[in-house]
């Protein structure tokens, strides 16, 4: 069989298929990491809501009392906390936030640190939508905070003294590190969607190629009949096919029996018609000319008097005794070669053996048609046949060899009919 390459129609069913999941594929990704980033951020949120309040909580157990600033010292429950951070320290070492405590709008104790490691202590917070959340007693959310060129999720917690807001407590975790666990989440969900895609690709080129695959076989066997070789046989991967494919296979099957019903073979007898007869006779020889332990022999027969059969007892009993003598040719030729109806009651019989055998086959034939007898009403009547024998040599020509058979069948019928010439 031709080999099939993988053409047009398999990119375009690949195509077909690969893209919608790819496409697919990258809106999960990116859906993904947005929903992974709202998600995330609002367990941050909560996270840092329930540390903010737990730290006012701390430092109000810890320090019990009034909170005041008096000549730029912080007092907690009377003491001095200007610039101790120990509190705040302890508490970023175990929930992981930064933590600071306003005075105000001024940070007096803070866990944040600049470039150089110094803690930004007395920074002040100027944005007017939190402070002014805060100093009305609200707590504050916001996704980005800038302190000193750093973005953080920022919570705000409003800092009573005596019923009064003072202050206010931040606890806050930089956007940095969110922005990577993200990404690294992200790059996991890439990740388990290129292997995916990858094994979905290969399944898809697999399936792909098996369609393509029969399609092609297909292909090539309509090809076949457009060329009038009807000895290709449609694969059974094709015909187990429960699908339109297979339905097609099978539907080319059908129409190559009814094409080589129409166009090789004899409508009346069943055989070979000429046309087909010389294709099939053509093979033969050529396997003679490839292996020359093969033989081919051949013999022309012609039904004596079968002109008088027509006129006496009508057409229709002459297609009576083609039909009969057709089918002791099909018998005995069975594997051992094939019969072609030459034209009117001419026969040519392609035996694939060689010439003394040929002829053993050939006798046995002559001997039943003579011995047949045939009914047509009131009237019964036997009918002989005469044949020229002609053995390929593996120099002639078809029509040389044909004409040899030809020539020896009319010596036949001119030495006294009912006999075979070799």
């Amino acid at each position: 069989m031709r080999k099939n390459k993988k053409g047009k129609l398999f990119f375009s069913l690949a195509g077909l298929m690969a893209v919608p999941i790819l496409i697919l594929g990258v809106i999960l990704v990116i859906v993904g990491k947005q929903s992974v980033s709202e998600g995330m951020e609002l367990e941050i949120q909560k996270s840092l809501a329930g540390i903010a309040r737990e730290t006012m909580d701390i430092y109000g157990l810890a320090y019990p009392g009034e909170i005041q600033m008096e000549d730029d010292r912080f007092y907690m429950g009377g003491v001095d906390l200007t610039g101790d951070c120990t509190l705040a320290d302890r508490i970023k070492e175990n929930t992981g936030a930064d933590i600071s405590i306003f005075w105000q709008n001024k940070r007096v104790i803070t866990t944040i640190r600049d470039k150089n490691g110094e803690r930004i202590i007395n920074t002040t917070l100027d944005d007017e939508r939190i402070l002014n959340a805060v100093l009305s007693g609200n707590e504050c959310y916001s996704r980005n905070v800038q302190i000193r060129d750093m973005g953080y999720f920022a919570y705000y917690v409003p800092l009573y003294n005596n019923g009064e807001v003072c202050g206010m407590i931040f606890a806050g975790t930089s956007n940095e590190s969110v922005v990577a666990n993200v990404q690294t989440i992200v790059t996991k969900i890439i990740l388990v969607f290129v292997i995916a895609l990858a094994v979905m690709l290969a399944v898809v080129s697999v399936f792909a190629g098996s369609i393509v695959d029969c399609v092609n076989k297909v292909r090539y066997y309509i090809s076949g009949l457009a060329d009038n070789d009807f000895t290709n046989q449609m694969p059974p991967t094709v015909l187990r096919r429960n699908d339109e494919i297979g339905d097609m296979g099978r539907h080319a099957v059908e129409v190559a029996e009814t094409i080589k019903e129409l166009i090789a073979t004899d409508g009346l007898t069943g055989l070979y018609n000429r046309r087909a007869g010389r294709t099939e006779l053509a093979k033969c020889m050529e396997e003679v000319l490839r292996d020359r332990d093969r033989s081919v022999t051949v013999a022309m027969g012609d039904i004596d008097f079968f002109k008088q059969i027509n006129d006496h007892y009508g057409h229709e009993c002459g297609d009576k005794v083609l039909v009969t003598i057709a089918g002791i040719f099909k018998k005995h030729l069975e594997k051992k070669g094939f019969p072609i109806r030459w034209g009117g009651e001419e026969f040519l019989l392609v035996f694939k053996e060689d010439g003394e055998t040929a002829l053993s086959s050939l006798q046995k034939i002559v001997e039943e048609i003579c011995n047949k007898t045939f009914d047509y009403g009131d009237c019964q009547f036997s009918v002989t046949i005469t044949f020229g024998v002609a053995r390929y040599d593996g120099k002639d020509s078809m029509d040389s060899l044909i004409k040899k058979a030809d020539d020896l069948l009319y010596r036949g019928k001119a030495e006294g009919r009912n006999r075979i010439v070799v």
